[in-house]
């Protein structure tokens, strides 16, 4: 491909090339009548430049262009035609592509929400003007870095865009061969394929950039863009969640829908994908309870609205205005419909009707209870008739209250109502706390944990090789110098008489390009009738591809009479240019834009595969391996190159860890404390912590880990200390059991109207109550 840098295209200087495309090359330029102004110069080059179908395409993107204005597709300046070279001028954007953003880094949940209600208002105004795009993907998706906040974005590339009027004029259900469908496989709708295009056909590719901005990857992807476009017919449509499980489950549905393989099955309209997009990243607490109590009368029907209780579809809530710069996360809170359905005029409903049930779906039901009719012809309940109903439930309930439930209104011992007189006495125990951090050994050596040496297994495990390639544009630029045009020269002499012909001999053609000979000769002269003859060879006197001269161009004569014509034409005539190569910062380059990425894929990886209680200790080593299709120092315009990145981790079993110091713990409390006490549930042991990584894969953990043990008191000397209170005041038997080993603290309910314990011992119930 020619290389433009240094050249001059109307008011623009051509300074580097940024990309390579399908039809050109886009390069940033300096506009001379705007203070050199940064700007984008889009061309076509190389056969395209002359295909006719392809000018009249590219002419077409700038109409389109330059008949959009909104804020967030990228604006035309200028569209020209220097000496048949096309070529589009739009602003330059500093912050590069989605692409090469995504690449750098993973944007958050309000970087995501930002930049793609940014895309949907750009598409959705091009819909609304009647346009598919057809293209859209990341590299098509333009940042403008703020200082604060998300990246603003441009919508650009506008040259596979149709009409709707196109779409539905054009063949529908035509087979196309698959390496020949317009757009780009990893972002093509199914039905695509097929040539149906429309406005869904856009949405479906705004599914994919939402799943590539939630996850940073492609949903399907491979280096045999045939099986993407497969995958996009066939493959289960991938789930977010599933690459980053702390996204919210909701936003799978929104991509699910979006890239549905089956347009009736999609969102709608750019709003009714907002929308969905916009309710998936709201809280779903904003839906409104249903009132727990609805006051009703006249016998009115309180009906839910039968679009919110319907299983089959869930209510939508209004759609937000939309506008250029929309940045709600949180639609309106959604409200239960509620609507009251006037019945027939009836009879009010009368006083001792009481209402039951569910207010929704459901009729009210009216119990009778006794009741006298008033002179007004309304039935009233007396109260005698009342109180003779309510007493026999009230004496039942506490009859039975205190010997089912142990639940009683009045104290112990009242008479008939009161729970038995029982004394209840309430021990608290002593307790001792015992708090210590543990240095633990993990190393592969070890195969059982061992409490003596006090060490644990470790082992080492390695991720599945991440594979990841990109074609970039190679930097490195080599003149080559013009060459000249050769050939031979005829030169015919008809005298009798040989004639000399001096080197360096020029002669032109009518076209001004000049030849010299390059060695001196002697022409023979005319013998028997026929002229003598001698070829000469000559060269180009100006290097370039101008010397490559038809056969017979030259026809002239020189040197006293001799005839000199070229009988073949003149070759190898080659102008001086620039050229790219590949660089090892090329290499470099890719590798470190997609090295990162491959890192997380990996650790990813070795999270996956370890198990729910196995621990990475530390970072993982990574070990990447670069290769590319063309090495360092080939003449390319670009190159591919192929990173590989292998996981290495020490990896160790937090719950062994835990486990070992719990047990150092029991054993050291039991040397301390002695047999007495005993321990309070299970110690409360944190998560180890790495302290140091030694050689050989050993790793040193400090886990800490803490415990209560409290006194035990047999049910023997229970059974002893109520034969020793039984009669005694309470203060003689507070004074006692303080006195005793292990006892911290005593309090005691004697019976209704008693001061002293029963005397006697089943009628003493010592309670020990475990300390918080």
């Amino acid at each position: 491909m020619l290389s433009l840098e240094g050249r001059q295209l109307g008011n623009y200087d051509i300074i580097r090339r940024i990309r390579v495309g399908g039809m050109g090359a886009v390069y940033e330029g300096r506009q001379r009548t705007a203070f050199d102004r940064r700007v984008a110069i889009k061309v076509i080059l190389g056969n395209y430049a002359v295909d006719r179908e392809m000018r009249r395409r590219f002419a077409r993107e700038a109409r389109t262009i330059a008949r959009l204005h909104h804020p967030h597709i990228l604006p035309l300046i200028e569209f020209g035609d220097e000496r048949g070279l096309l070529y589009l001028v739009m602003p330059f954007i500093e912050g590069g592509t989605l692409t090469s953003y995504l690449a750098r880094e993973l944007p958050g949940l309000d970087d995501v929400a930002s930049i793609y209600q940014q895309l949907l208002d750009a598409v959705e105004y091009a819909h609304e003007q009647g346009l598919i795009h057809r293209d859209i993907k990341s590299s098509n998706v333009l940042l403008e870095e703020r200082r604060s906040g998300s990246p603003y974005i441009y919508l650009a590339d506008f040259g596979l865009v149709r009409t709707v009027q196109q779409s539905d004029n054009e063949p529908v259900g035509v087979p196309i061969p698959l390496d020949q469908v317009p757009g780009t496989p990893h972002y093509m709708a199914p039905e695509q394929t097929v040539g149906i295009v429309t406005p869904l056909t856009d949405i479906y590719a705004l599914g994919v950039l939402l799943y590539q901005l939630l996850t940073g990857e492609l949903p399907y992807d491979g280096p045999d863009e045939i099986e993407v476009i497969q995958m996009h017919l066939h493959a289960p449509i991938p789930s977010p969640c599933d690459r980053d499980a702390s996204l919210p489950a909701t936003l799978t549905e929104v991509v699910h829908t979006a890239m549905a393989k089956r347009p009736e099955d999609r969102y709608q309209s750019i709003a009714e994908l907002r929308h969905a997009f916009l309710a998936a990243l709201s809280d779903p607490s904003n839906l409104a309870d249903l009132p727990e109590k609805i006051a009703i009368s006249d016998d009115d029907e309180l009906q839910a609205n039968e679009d919110f209780l319907s299983p089959e579809r869930p209510p939508k809530p209004p759609l937000p205005s939309p506008g250029p710069l929309a940045m709600e996360l949180e639609p309106p809170p959604l409200r239960p419909k509620v609507r009251l359905q006037q019945a027939a005029p009836q009879t009010p409903l009368r006083v001792n009707q009481r209402v039951t049930g569910s207010i929704v779906g459901r009729k009210p039901v009216t119990d009778s209870v006794p009741f006298y009719r008033s002179s007004a012809g309304r039935r009233i309940l007396t109260r005698p008739v009342l109180v003779a109903m309510l007493v026999p439930i009230v004496l039942l309930i506490l009859l039975i209250l205190p010997r089912l439930f142990g639940l009683s209104l009045f104290p112990a011992g009242f008479p008939i109502f009161g729970p038995p007189s029982v004394a209840v006495v309430s021990l608290s125990t002593q307790t001792r706390t015992l708090k210590e951090d543990y240095i633990l050994t993990a190393s592969p050596s070890i195969k059982t944990p061992d409490l003596s040496t006090r060490s644990i297994p470790d082992s080492v495990m390695q991720s599945p090789q991440e594979v990841g390639s990109s074609t970039t544009q190679t930097t490195g630029t080599r003149s080559i110098a013009g060459k000249q045009a050769s050939g031979m020269l005829r030169f015919e002499n008809s005298s009798d008489t040989p004639v000399s012909v001096a080197a360096g001999t020029t002669f032109s053609t009518t076209s001004g390009v000049t030849v010299q000979t390059t060695q001196a000769a002697q022409v023979p002269p005319a013998q028997d009738g026929q002229e003598g003859t001698m070829l000469v060879p000559a060269v180009a006197v100006n290097p370039g591809s101008a010397g490559n001269i038809p056969a017979r161009t030259i026809t002239t004569s020189c040197c006293n009479g001799l005839s000199v014509s070229n009988p073949k034409s003149f070759s190898g005539g080659v102008d001086a240019s620039t050229v790219h190569f590949v660089t090892q910062a090329d290499l470099d380059r890719v590798a470190k834009t997609i090295a990162p990425g491959l890192q997380r894929q990996a650790l990813k990886q070795l999270q996956k595969e370890s198990g729910s209680s196995e621990v990475i200790a530390g970072q993982p080593t990574y070990s990447t391996t670069v290769t590319s299709d063309n090495p360092p120092g080939t003449v390319a315009d670009q190159v591919t190159v192929k990173v590989a990145v292998l996981a290495t981790a020490v990896v160790y079993n937090s719950e062994q860890a835990r486990h070992v110091a719990a047990q150092l713990l029991n054993a050291e409390a039991a040397l301390k404390f002695g047999r007495d006490y005993s321990l309070r549930g299970v110690p409360s042991t944190e998560m180890p912590t790495i302290i140091h990584q030694g050689q050989d894969d050993t790793v040193y953990l400090s886990v800490s880990t803490s415990g209560i043990w409290a006194y035990s008191l047999s049910s023997q000397q229970l059974a002893q200390w109520v034969t020793e209170i039984r009669g005694a005041s309470s203060a003689a038997a507070i004074d006692f059991l303080n006195s005793q080993k292990g006892v911290a603290g005593v309090q005691i309910q004697l019976p209704f109207g008693t001061d002293h314990l029963p005397t006697e011992g089943d009628q003493i119930k010592i309670v020990v109550v475990q300390p918080q």
